[in-house]
């Protein structure tokens, strides 16, 4: 920040096991935000490595961790981030648009997705035609339509009621056992975090798996 170095994590360490669900947790400042950038390959951490498929991916160019960020990594904002003039069916094709997929194959894996999350029946919807719940629901299709190894969802039920929250983790679990994917959730709500859940929590930018 201007001429101020910022430590925002240190002495972060932490394992994501392969289709398994991992809760990052801690208080508002912790680092917890940061700590998924750089999961995700957003930001990249300024020492240390990033290991995902058993490739340190913490020093890849730019263009390389985009391509490998869109091949193996899907993301759920709070906020939703659905373009509003696109059908929910054209929001979650459009990941598939940079791969040499068919159009008509396109389609029918945006069906068959929106149908997991069971919004098959809204699909020329458009979001601003739908509740906050389903449309989250669209944007864990998004997210899962590439099939990716690993989905970052940040906050994904901030802005949602207890029982679509409640639902919502219930939705990115059965989707983590039938997709083998790798779940990993943001929250400062605890009580979403279930028995079998692996918990990493972030105080003063340091982390503990638990």
């Amino acid at each position: 920040m201007d001429r101020v170095q910022v430590t925002a994590l240190a002495n972060v360490s932490g394992v994501i096991a392969k289709a398994e669900t991992t809760f990052v947790t801690g208080p508002s400042g912790s680092g917890k935000s940061t700590l998924l950038n750089i999961i995700g390959m957003l930001d990249q951490p300024s020492s240390g490595t990033l290991t995902i498929l058993d490739q340190d991916v913490s020093r890849l160019s730019d263009r390389d961790a985009a391509d490998f960020r869109a091949r193996h990594i899907g993301f759920v904002f709070q906020s939703f981030n659905l373009i509003p003039v696109l059908s929910l069916r054209e929001n979650v094709e459009f990941p598939l648009l940079n791969r040499k997929i068919a159009s008509r194959a396109r389609r029918a894996k945006a069906m068959e997705y929106l149908d997991a999350v069971g919004l098959a029946e809204f699909v020329d919807r458009r979001p601003g035609e739908i509740s906050g719940g389903q449309r989250q629901r669209v944007a864990i299709a998004r997210a899962l339509v590439t099939e990716p190894t690993m989905v970052i969802a940040d906050e994904p039920t901030a802005n949602l009621d207890t029982k679509t929250s409640r639902d919502i983790i219930a939705l990115l679990d059965r989707m983590k056992s039938e997709l083998s994917t790798s779940i990993v959730i943001c929250t400062h709500d605890t009580s979403l975090i279930t028995p079998a859940s692996a918990v990493i929590n972030i105080v003063d930018g340091q982390t503990a798996q638990e």
